[in-house]
C-alpha cells in the first residue's frame, strides 16, 4: 500500500470515529433534553395536582366565600358563603327551634320536609320554617324572603320560583328580618348567599351550584347535603296554615302556590317517624293534599 494510501485511510478513520462521536453526543443531547422535558411535565403535573387539591380543600372549608358572579354583583348580592354545620337532629312536629343564624343554612328541623309540589309559598302563609330546613339536608335549595322585601320583589320571587325547577322552594321568614339590606336569601345546606334583589340569573346559578350536591360533599369540612336527591315531604301543610287543592291541581290563595305541571312532582310516601321519604328521587305523581 502507498503512503498516500495510507494516510487517506488514516484520515477516513479519524473522520469517521469523529462522526461516530458527534453523533453520540448528540443522542445524548437529544436523549438528555427528551427525558429533562418529561421530568418538567411531571414535575408540573404533580404540582398542578398538589395546588388543585389545596385550592379544592380551601373550597370546602368553614368560611370560604366563593366571589360574587356579575349577576349576583348587579343584584346586590354577596358571595357563597360556606357555613358551619349547626347538627341535623329531628324536632317534633309542635317544636320552634330557635336557629343560630337567620336564615338556616342548617340545624335541627321537622322529620317532615315541605312538598316538591309547591314552589312559592306566599307571605302570610304561616309555613314551618323548621320544615323547609329538613328540605336544604335533601339537596333542595330553600330561598328566604323577610317581611321587609319590597312588594314587586315578593312577586318578582313567585315569578321566579315558577322557573327556578322542582329543587327549589321559596319561604318567607317571618321572625326578625335579615338585615343589612339583605331581605332575600339563597341557602343550600350549610351554602348561603345574601341578596338585595331577586333575580332570575342568581336563583339559577345557585340551583345549578348547589341542588342536589354530590353525596361526596358530606365529608367535606362545610359539609354538603347529607341525603342528597331524597324528595320532599307530604303534602300536608294544614298545620302550616290551610291549603285546599281545587280539582287536585291549584291550592287556594294561602299556605303556597303550584302550577299545574308541577303538582306531580310531591312524593307521598313517609315512614314512620313522621314524614322522612325513603325515596332517592322525585315523587310518584300524587295530586292529593
Amino acid at each position: 500500500m502507498g503512503k498516500k494510501s495510507a494516510e487517506r485511510n488514516l484520515r477516513l478513520e479519524q473522520l469517521r470515529r469523529e462522526q461516530r462521536r458527534k453523533e453520540r453526543r448528540r443522542a445524548l443531547l437529544i436523549y438528555g433534553t427528551t427525558g429533562f422535558v418529561a421530568l418538567a411535565v411531571l414535575a408540573g403535573i404533580i404540582v398542578y395536582s398538589v395546588v388543585d387539591n389545596q385550592a379544592k380543600n380551601e373550597q370546602r372549608k368553614v368560611g370560604y366565600v366563593e366571589a360574587a358572579t356579575p349577576a349576583a354583583v348587579a343584584a346586590g348580592c354577596t358571595g357563597i358563603v360556606n357555613d358551619a354545620s349547626r347538627g341535623s337532629e329531628h324536632v317534633s312536629a309542635t317544636e320552634t327551634v330557635d336557629f343560630e343564624v337567620s336564615p338556616p343554612s342548617s340545624g335541627p328541623h321537622d322529620a317532615d320536609p315541605l312538598p316538591d309540589a309547591i314552589r312559592f309559598y306566599n307571605p302570610d302563609s304561616g309555613i314551618r320554617l323548621e320544615r323547609a330546613v329538613h328540605n336544604l339536608e335533601h339537596g333542595f335549595v330553600v330561598a328566604w324572603y323577610d317581611t321587609e322585601l319590597p312588594d314587586d320583589q315578593v312577586e318578582r320571587l313567585r315569578t321566579v320560583a315558577e322557573d327556578a325547577g322542582p329543587r327549589f322552594i321559596a319561604v318567607p321568614w317571618d321572625r326578625e328580618p335579615f338585615g343589612e339590606d339583605k331581605h332575600f336569601v339563597l341557602t343550600a345546606w350549610n351554602r348561603t348567599q345574601r341578596c338585595e334583589t331577586v333575580s332570575a340569573d342568581v336563583v339559577k346559578e345557585f340551583v345549578d351550584k348547589w341542588a342536589n350536591p354530590p353525596i361526596e360533599g358530606a365529608t367535606w369540612d362545610s359539609p354538603t347535603a347529607p341525603e342528597s336527591g331524597a324528595a320532599g315531604g307530604t303534602l300536608d301543610v294544614t298545620a302550616d296554615g290551610p291549603i285546599v287543592f281545587d280539582g287536585g291541581q291549584t291550592p287556594t290563595p294561602g299556605a303556597g302556590t303550584m302550577t299545574d305541571d308541577s303538582a306531580g312532582d310531591s312524593a307521598d310516601s313517609t315512614d314512620s317517624a313522621g314524614g322522612e321519604s325513603d325515596s332517592g328521587g322525585e315523587g310518584d305523581g300524587s295530586t292529593e293534599p
